[in-house]
């Protein structure tokens, strides 16, 4: 049984990511904590196999818990909540064993992914077999489909890979995608990563290279275009707009 530990301040946002791992996920043992220094209590005595925690939290803050967690040995991943106001900071916790993060307010799809990349059981959804025939549960497949693509939309991933986890051929997979959702899979993939990147421009201080990056794009001037096209203006411009 894997144990897990959720610590975050507010009961809500507990609550919530308890039932998340509770509704998808098997064999776990979750114990909660309202504070830093009550995680840190716990690390010590539980040896987790997952830490999900907020950043600022009374006591200590997510960070120092799971920095002082490292220094004592602890290995266990970490995935941290955190608000827009703390990302740049946040982002310098990868030396502490931070394997992700989720931003406020979390996106249940997003956080799911997360947890299944980490949690190994990436196929936790998926019906056992091969491909699905043609007509069989396509609208069940399109909907694991964009719930993959929300939680790994900053990944390079190809129609194979999508439509493979939701047991799709290819072929049929884009044609069913198009009926279900209105758009080709690769106009939405490049919707959603832009929308994100959108958000980031507005909410943070981060470069537009460091944005790129995050939503997905190896190529800034890449990026540039497909937001101007898409924004009628550069991201430059959307920032000193803001």
């Amino acid at each position: 049984m894997k144990q897990i530990l959720l610590c975050d301040d507010e009961p809500l946002i507990r609550q919530g990511v308890r039932k998340i791992l509770e509704s998808n996920f098997s064999g776990l043992s979750i114990v909660e904590c309202a504070n830093g220094l009550e995680g840190y209590k716990q690390i010590s005595v539980a040896a987790p196999d997952l830490i999900i925690t907020d950043v600022r939290m009374p006591a200590l803050s997510g960070l120092e818990m799971v920095e002082r967690a490292a220094a004592q040995g602890c290995t266990a991943p970490v995935v941290l909540i955190s608000a827009y106001s703390d990302f740049d900071y946040a982002r310098t916790a990868i030396r502490f064993g931070v394997k992700d993060y989720i931003l406020k307010p979390i996106n249940r799809f997003e956080l799911l992914g997360c947890l299944r990349r980490i949690l190994g059981q990436e196929d936790a959804t998926q019906p056992d077999g091969g491909y699905s025939a043609p007509g069989a549960d396509d609208k069940g497949g399109v909907e694991r489909a964009l719930e993959y693509l929300r939680g790994n939309f900053f990944r390079n991933l190809t129609l194979e890979d999508v439509s493979r986890y939701a047991c799709m051929n290819p072929n049929y997979f884009s044609a069913v995608f198009k009926k279900h959702t209105g758009m080709k899979y690769i106009d939405y993939l490049t919707r959603l990563r832009l929308e994100k990147a959108d958000n980031l421009l507005r909410r943070t201080t981060l470069q537009v290279s460091e944005i790129a990056q995050m939503v997905g794009y190896s190529s800034t001037k890449h990026f540039t275009h497909l937001y101007k096209e898409n924004y009628g203006m550069l991201p430059s411009e959307t920032r000193k707009s803001t």
